[in-house]
């Protein structure tokens, strides 16, 4: 089976469990789900604008007409259709749902959750934040049947800085969820984990001197995950800090080792998020954005091949689209990530323009690159059902009056004046004795067993594909499946693949390892076997511009024994 039949059966299938626990379709087009008797009725409805809409339900209401799928349709077609930017179409849509709770209360339960979900986003517009409890109610006694929903909230919240209600209703929900066994385990975790960060950013905001060791921040979160070893020491004092520390461009420059390079790279970002906590924006949304440019930078980080022209540092306009595609998926959107890093992107162009990090003519030239991604974004953020305030946000980030101030900051004048400085050089080579070998020694891990390595040396001149062979022959697999090497470390990211010489995309063995301009310590990921999906982590660990002529690739060392490449029955 070819690569993209086994990928296209593999997101059909994921689809397929998906749809099941989505939303019910929001749409005024019923395919024969609706009782007999209330099928005229909705051909009626549809026929209709909003006003006659609204009396033909509460007609059906009062008839005693309306089961759990008929309101649903009928509600979610009517908040489709009234200007929710409106407070009076607002309230209506909540008389609504209160006429049916009162008149039907076991109808309105079987679709609760989503009902809750368009009064809290009415709530957020009309600023009414102390509703918000009790509108969460439903997700916190049901959360396994409405975690769908739930997860969107909790990301909306997460954008409002609504950190306290948060905890409240996710803390009386936990129970539940960490039993669940209808949830995927990456979901509970994920679930956990922020709950863990909600504390931590509750904790910053009441604290008069937060420290990582603080007992009242590690008995609050007991119940849930364990931090990561080091990471609040790390974490806290750069959200606590006055002021961003004094990074150099050289910290982000070619001569630095990947885990280092980062290192900074989080740590840059982390006080990206301070400065904007200093500015009034919620740690949570900082937060939000912090992972979503973290993940695109760090696919700049390591695309190989080309050295950029520009900074590291700035999100290019095609990985920036990219980075949003992927929040829009055919099912699991997440649009307040998205807003989350739309509006905070020019912020952060400034911010380092501020540290020195980038030129301003740099920061200039990536909001004009940059600014035709936010001129779709309000119009696809509504279509998602994202709250006005979330989507006034981003266009008013993006404004001329916004984007002018960045522009004219005074605090930027002297570096204008200044000219753009050149690049930092490339490392030099080192000397090589005439004829000698460069070779690169990759640690290669086994990844549904760590413990399972294997070092492999290879020459500069040869390929991507004699890898994939050296790798196949240190494992003792059949080489008789397709494979794919991502330089990005995710599986089936496209921009950054190069695949088995009959599989689609840029081929393997056309790709000198010498020419893939790869940092030390920079890592991989190798993915043979389209269809079971045997992932190894590639590290680079050495590079020898001294190496003996010799038979290469070669393996160096091993440690563990051999994996299973059919799952036990090889």
């Amino acid at each position: 089976m070819s690569k993209h039949r086994k990928k296209k059966r593999r997101k059909q299938a994921q689809a397929k469990h998906q749809r099941k626990a989505a939303r019910p379709p929001a749409t005024s087009s019923l395919s024969g789900g609706l009782p007999v008797e209330n099928k005229d009725s909705w051909e009626e409805f549809e026929a209709t604008d909003v006003e006659d809409k609204i009396t033909l339900f509460l007609d059906n209401l009062d008839a005693g007409k309306v089961d759990a799928e008929y309101a649903f349709e009928m509600l979610s077609t009517i908040h489709s259709e009234l200007d929710t930017r409106d407070p009076q179409a607002r309230s209506r849509y909540a008389d609504l749902i209160e006429r049916l709770r009162c008149q039907e209360p076991d109808v309105y339960r079987q679709s609760i959750q989503y009902y809750h979900e368009n009064l809290i986003s009415d709530a957020i517009a009309d600023g009414r934040w102390e509703a918000l409890p009790d509108l969460l109610s439903p997700f916190a006694e049901e959360p396994v049947h409405t975690i769908e929903t739930f997860t969107r909230v909790i990301d909306q919240l997460m954008y409002h800085g609504q950190t306290q209600t948060l905890i409240g209703t996710m803390s009386r929900a936990w129970p539940e969820v960490s039993e669940a066994t209808g949830i995927f385990g990456w979901a509970i975790d994920e679930f956990a984990g922020k709950i863990l960060l909600l504390h931590l950013f509750d904790y910053l905001e009441t604290a008069e001197s937060p420290r990582a060791d603080d007992p009242s921040l590690l008995d609050a979160t007991a119940p849930y995950v364990e931090w990561a070893k080091g990471w609040l020491e790390r974490t806290i004092p750069r959200l606590t800090a006055p002021a961003p520390s004094a990074w150099q461009v050289a910290d982000f420059g070619p001569a630095v080792d990947a885990d280092r390079c980062q290192e900074n790279l989080n740590n840059l970002l982390t006080e990206f998020v301070a400065d904007r906590h200093r500015a009034g924006v919620p740690y949570s949304r900082g937060y939000m954005a912090y992972k979503q440019l973290g993940e695109a930078l760090g696919r700049q980080f390591t695309t190989p091949a080309t050295p950029q022209p520009s900074s590291p540092l700035v999100p290019h306009r095609q990985t920036m689209d990219k980075a949003l595609v992927e929040l829009f998926p055919f099912l699991g959107a997440q649009p307040y990530k998205a807003a989350s890093v739309m509006e905070l992107l020019p912020a952060y162009l400034h911010f380092l323009a501020r540290l020195g990090l980038i030129h301003p003519t740099e920061m200039d030239a990536a909001l004009t690159e940059l600014r035709p991604l936010s001129e779709h974004m309000p119009r696809i953020l509504g279509n998602y059902g994202t709250d006005p305030r979330a989507v006034d946000a981003v266009m008013a980030a993006w404004s001329d009056e916004a984007l002018s101030a960045l522009r004219d900051d005074p605090a930027l004048a002297q570096a204008r004046a200044t000219p753009l400085p050149a690049p930092p050089p490339l490392p030099e080579a080192p000397p090589r004795r005439p004829g000698a070998l460069q070779t690169y020694t990759f640690k290669v891990t086994y990844l549904r067993k760590p413990s399972v390595w294997r070092t492999i040396e290879i020459s500069e001149d040869q390929t991507l594909d004699d890898l994939h062979y050296a790798i196949q022959n240190a494992v003792d697999f059949d080489f008789d499946h397709l494979y794919s090497f991502y330089m990005s470390g995710q599986a089936w990211d496209d921009s950054t693949e190069y695949a088995h010489p009959d599989a689609d995309g840029p081929s393997a063995d056309e790709v000198k390892i010498c020419d893939l301009n790869l940092r030390m310590k920079q890592r991989f990921l190798y993915l043979f076997d389209y269809g079971d999906e045997h992932h190894f982590e590639v590290q680079l660990v050495d590079i020898n511009p001294d190496a003996p002529k010799g038979d290469y690739p070669r393996v160096v060392k091993r440690r563990g024994k051999n994996p299973s490449q059919y799952g036990g029955w090889d």
